[in-house]
């Protein structure tokens, strides 16, 4: 992969995708004692970064491919961002989900035009079985992380964080199948080698933690968690992205991710999902050291959290 993917990649998207605010946040900046920034993709187009991927790697299919109907696997928002484009285009798609999705993802994948099949108990069963009907049906498979065109278009995050901000010197990023940070930590290491790039997961959905550790590919058993999206497996292509680009992986607690889900919400009248709160969560559970003058941008992954949860 080059700049230019990532180029072409932005110019495919860019009809479809909203560029994200980088907003100052001066009390996370507070608290951890340096200038930290929000980049904003719980207010994307359709509540999460993942439309970016699902947009170029649907973008850049052949007609043929494109008209024998398209399906993934997604514990959400890839999903949802994959029946958007699909829906824009007049695509055919299927979301194969686990059975504990929530209702409100599995809802907004509908209301994009999704049509979707719930199938095993968590992602990595869905997965499996999604391959299986794709085969049956002579499907068009994309992946919602291993998969070029889907980590070039996650890439453009980054794209926009140095358009808005050069002086960005370290970017934390949340990790599930490594989609986003293979396309981020890529992009943001050829334009600024200096820059820190630091990928966040939770103790209970850890698998790229643990791989990047080993510098292999590692099964971690299922957990169930608050951070769904972060949970299930990798691919080689990821880690392989992760290892080169990546400078550290860090663990925040799950359990308390509801807390950072509602400090974001009182302090910066955010809705951010659990999966996509975690580099905040960072930031509150006192997790990383800053240096004063350190410019820090926290991808703020996703926002499609079910506000009943929220508000009882």
């Amino acid at each position: 992969m080059s700049l230019i993917d990532v180029f072409k990649a932005y110019r495919n998207i860019r009809e479809y995708v909203a560029w994200t605010p980088l907003m100052y946040s001066y009390k996370l900046s507070r608290i951890a004692n340096c200038n930290v920034y929000l980049k904003l993709e719980n207010i994307q187009v359709t509540g999460s970064f993942k439309v970016r991927g699902a947009c170029n790697a649907v973008k850049s299919l052949s007609r043929e491919e494109l008209e024998r109907g398209i399906i993934t696997a997604s514990s959400g928002n890839h999903g949802i961002g994959l029946a958007y484009i699909s829906s824009k285009l007049g695509v055919k798609s299927i979301i194969v989900m686990p059975k504990n999705t929530s209702k409100w993802k599995i809802e907004l994948c509908k209301a994009f035009g999704g049509e979707v099949v719930l199938a095993g108990d968590n992602y990595d069963e869905a997965e499996e079985y999604c391959f299986k009907i794709a085969r049956e049906n002579d499907l068009t498979y994309i992946s919602s992380y291993a998969d070029l065109k889907v980590i070039a278009g996650q890439a453009t995050i980054a794209h926009e964080i140095f358009m808005d901000n050069p002086d960005i010197n370290t970017i934390l990023v949340p990790i599930g199948g490594g989609g986003l940070i293979s396309g981020v930590a890529f992009y943001a290491k050829t334009v600024n080698p200096k820059v820190k790039i630091i990928g966040v997961q939770t103790d209970k959905a850890r698998t790229m933690y643990e791989s990047f550790k080993a510098k292999r590919v590692v099964e971690v058993p299922y957990e169930p968690c608050l951070a769904e999206a972060l949970a299930g497996k990798i691919s080689e292509l990821t880690l392989k992205f992760t290892l080169k680009y990546v400078d550290d992986i860090i663990l925040v607690e799950d359990e308390k991710l509801m807390e950072a889900v509602l400090w974001t919400l009182k302090n910066e009248h955010q809705v951010v999902e659990p999966s996509g709160v975690v580099g905040i969560a960072a930031i509150l559970q006192r997790k990383m050291k800053f240096n004063r003058n350190e410019n820090v941008a926290i991808i703020v992954s996703g926002g499609n959290m079910d506000i009943r949860k929220i508000v009882k």
